[in-house]
């Protein structure tokens, strides 16, 4: 994929995230090709944002970029909204038609003006995000397939406790064989089992790492050290781990 050229530009403004979700407001810095395992909405709070993925040049004002695309953003005045794929999105903020697309879709106005209304033009982000994450949650245990559920509760609290239930044990829950377990899984979430563990884990080691060092937030959060958690914030977020910890102290 070509690279856009970086400006050498920080990236400045603050932070939400809650499990699953999570949400940036400010100008968008350096950051490198990458692909991350969760829905994004990226909106340019000042104009249109300028995107590449997959050799196709983006110039809109907002796009619904699906888990798993790679992607680079140039510098913008930016507001990003980070969807864990395990949610559904409520209905009247994001239409079934954008959020079940595999592919990059651009967001008409409309849509865009309500993510703009309820995000960048608030004075406490974190509140903002926990509302919207309730309502997210409301209308997603009314669609979701009651075995998901149970097999997201198996790994939450395997990330809180830092077990590692077998895939063959989580099998075991649904009723389902190892091999038939690993399509379903991936039919539900849109990943693999693997990326979705390490993405939880990467959640839990930003919430740690607001109150301990890096070092100890990736080794509690089921990381090998800090440099295997820093080469994964790089390659799903293409950005430092420094840089997360930063605008998260600023939330």
């Amino acid at each position: 994929m070509p690279s856009i050229r970086l400006m050498r530009q920080p990236w400045t403004g603050a932070v939400a995230i809650t499990t699953g979700m999570g949400v940036f407001v400010g100008i968008s810095g350096d950051n490198k090709p990458h692909k991350h395992w969760a829905h994004q909405i990226a909106i340019g709070t000042e104009g249109h944002i300028e995107l590449l993925s997959d050799k196709t040049r983006y110039l809109e004002g907002g796009v619904w970029i699906p888990a798993g695309t790679a992607h680079q953003l140039k510098t913008a005045s930016v507001l990003c909204v980070y969807i864990d794929p395990t949610y559904d999105l409520c209905k009247t903020l994001l239409p079934q038609r954008v959020s079940q697309n595999r592919s990059i879709v651009v967001l008409d106005e409309e849509m865009s003006s309500k993510y703009m209304t309820r995000f960048a033009q608030v004075s406490d982000l974190q509140a903002a995000l926990l509302s919207f994450n309730q309502q997210c949650r409301c209308h997603s245990d009314s669609a979701q397939d009651g075995r998901l559920s149970v097999i997201l509760e198996a790994l939450k609290n395997d990330v809180t406790i830092g077990g590692n239930t077998s895939q063959k044990s989580l099998s075991g829950l649904v009723h389902l064989s190892p091999s038939r377990f690993s399509h379903w899984f991936v039919e539900q979430t849109g990943m693999p089992l693997r990326s979705y563990r390490k993405w939880l884990r990467l959640l839990v080691g930003f919430e740690l790492s607001q109150r301990m060092s890096l070092t100890d937030a990736a080794i509690v959060a089921g990381f090998s050290d800090q440099a295997h958690f820093c080469r994964t914030v790089t390659q799903a977020f293409g950005v430092s781990s420094t840089t997360i910890k930063q605008l998260l102290s600023h939330k």
